[in-house]
Order: C-alpha cells, then sequence, then structure tokens
C-alpha cells in the first residue's frame, strides 16, 4: 500500500493521471490480441494442412498477415503518444524538482553535501522516471497482466487440464520470485542511490578542492574515498543483477520441464483423437504466451520495486518544508 501512495503522490507532483491511464489502456489489449491471433494461425494452418486445402492455408496466412499488420501499426501509434507523454512528464518532474530545492534557505543547501542535492536532481529522477520511461516497469505489467487473463480463459476454455498443469508450473515460480527476488530489491535499490550521493559527493570534492588537495598532500586521501564509494556502487549494483540473474535463469527451467509434461500427455490426447493437433499448437503459443507475460509480469514488479527508492527520495526532497 506505501508504494501505491508512493506513486500517487508523484502523480499528484506532476499531474496527468488521466492521460496515462487512457494510453495505459490502450496499449493493454496488444500482448493478448498477439497471442489469439498467433494462436489461431497455427490452430487453422495446421488444420488446413491436414485436410490438404491450400486455398485454406492462403487464406488463414492472408488474414494472419492483415491482422498482424494491423495490430503493430495500432501498438505503435499508441507508443508515439505514450513516448510524447512521458517525456513531458518527466520534464515535469525536474522543474518542480529544481524550482522546489531553489526555494530552500542556505542553510538547508548547507546541511547536506553538494553530492547529495546533484543525484535528488539527476539520479533520483531517473531512478522514479524509470517507472514510465523505461523498459519492463508498470505499462508493461498492465500489459502482461491482461494477456494472462485472456490466455487463461481461452485455455481454461480450450482445455482445463493443460491449464491446470500450466499453473502448477508457473505458481511456484511466483512465490520464488516474489519472496527471494522482488522484496529485498527495494532495500538494494536504495542502497545505490545513497551510494550515488557519497559517490557524487566526493567526486566533486575532488574537482573543487584540487587546489587545497594540492596544497596539503591530500590528493591520495581524496582519491582513496572515492574509490571506496564507487566500490560501493558496484557492490550495490552487484546485488540487484544477481537477484535478476536468478530470476531469468529460473522461469526457462520451470518451462522447459512444463513443456515436456504437457507435450506427452498432449501427444496421447491427440493420438486418442479427442483434440486436434492444430487445437494442440494453439494451446503451446497461449502457453508460451502465459509464460512469457508471467515473466514480464515478474521483471516489471522486480523493477518497481527498485525504481520505489527514486519515487521515495523525489518525494521526500518535495516534503522539504521551506524555511520562512
Amino acid at each position: 500500500m506505501s508504494n501505491i501512495k508512493a506513486i500517487r503522490n508523484l502523480f499528484r507532483m506532476t499531474g496527468g493521471v488521466r492521460s496515462f491511464i487512457i494510453l495505459t489502456l490502450l496499449r493493454s489489449p496488444f500482448d493478448a490480441l498477439h497471442a489469439v491471433i498467433q494462436a489461431s494461425f497455427l490452430q487453422f494452418a495446421f488444420e488446413a494442412i491436414n485436410k490438404e486445402s491450400l486455398k485454406g492455408l492462403f487464406h488463414v496466412t492472408l488474414l494472419f498477415g492483415i491482422g498482424s499488420l494491423f495490430l503493430f501499426l495500432y501498438n505503435g501509434t499508441v507508443w508515439v503518444l505514450y513516448a510524447t507523454y512521458v517525456t513531458k512528464w518527466v520534464g515535469i518532474i525536474r522543474e518542480k524538482l529544481f524550482e522546489h530545492i531553489s526555494c530552500l534557505s542556505l542553510q538547508q543547501i548547507e546541511a547536506k553535501p553538494s553530492g547529495e542535492w546533484i543525484t535528488r536532481l539527476n539520479t533520483d529522477v531517473q531512478a522514479a522516471a524509470a517507472l514510465l520511461n523505461q523498459p519492463i516497469h508498470l505499462p508493461h505489467a498492465v500489459v502482461s497482466t491482461v494477456n494472462i487473463c485472456v490466455s487463461s480463459i481461452i485455455l481454461v476454455l480450450m482445455n482445463p487440464e493443460i491449464f491446470g498443469l500450466i499453473i502448477i508450473f508457473i505458481i511456484p515460480h511466483i512465490l520464488i520470485s516474489h519472496l527471494f527476488l522482488a522484496k529485498p530489491m527495494f532495500r538494494y535499490a536504495m542502497s545505490v542511490q545513497e551510494a550515488t550521493a557519497r559517490n557524487t559527493t566526493d567526486m566533486n570534492a575532488i574537482v573543487t578542492c584540487a587546489d587545497t588537495a594540492i596544497l596539503y598532500d591530500a590528493q591520495g586521501f581524496l582519491l582513496r574515498r572515492f574509490e571506496k564509494s564507487s566500490l560501493e556502487i558496484r557492490k550495490a549494483n552487484m546485488k540487484i543483477q544477481q537477484r535478476k540473474a536468478l530470476g531469468i535463469g529460473l522461469l526457462p527451467l520451470m518451462g522447459m520441464c512444463g513443456y515436456l509434461v504437457i507435450l506427452l500427455i498432449g501427444g496421447s490426447r491427440v493420438q486418442a483423437g479427442n483434440i486436434t493437433f492444430g487445437e494442440l499448437a494453439a494451446a503451446f503459443q497461449y502457453r508460451g504466451g502465459l509464460l512469457k507475460s508471467t515473466m514480464m509480469f515478474i521483471n516489471s514488479f522486480i523493477n518497481i520495486k527498485a525504481s520505489q527508492a527514486g519515487i521515495k527520495r523525489v518525494n521526500e526532497t518535495m516534503c522539504i518544508t521551506l524555511e520562512e
């Protein structure tokens, strides 16, 4: 709930919530429609091949090409509008933040190192803006959720047994990803932001205090401080990358196990005449879309947790009370 409140406060500062909701809703059905088009193409194409109908195969291929063309044109148009909106949105964040900091008193400015303010104006804004302008974040979480729901409904109607097998292999991955990947991500991201602030302060000291450091032979001391804070950033970033790598390697392993089980059971159903090969191919396509969207949702959730560090620090900056 606190994460939602932080995002709400960020949008309250920038405005444009209605535009974001409309553009996200316009983008949300793309993956689901793409999965339906591909699965329908495989199903009807294999059925046409089994019937040795060249005309039917030609019609199916033509419809698939036309549907894909219109779908990607629609998606590209939405993304152009979305990119324009996000660019303006990030500009508003930077403008509001700079205006607020510039109104602080000299005592408030000097209470923090110069690197801290530079980090708040740059790195923190980049981390917060990643929520909308970076791949696999909030918009992709919405898109993947819609595809998961649509693909699940279609699979249940098509073959409940195959859907049950898919869910058996997906649920453990979701639980593991949430407990061991997503939960610690906010803490690691906060460590990165704090280490970046210290590193920026040390770098600023090397540049602005160069003459004084030479006079007192303190260049080595400043360089050692800068090296230490740089290593802290690398260490904090490595923890984030290790968690992400664990998630990237986990899903294909579970996905392959589920694929083999469904292939064996589905193959026996085809031999028994319970389902056609085209229906099995369509089920595999929906399964692939479901796994892809599940992975996208998990990675989006992890990235959203990481961006919460920047959002929290931006909100904290905006909440600094101006002295009269």
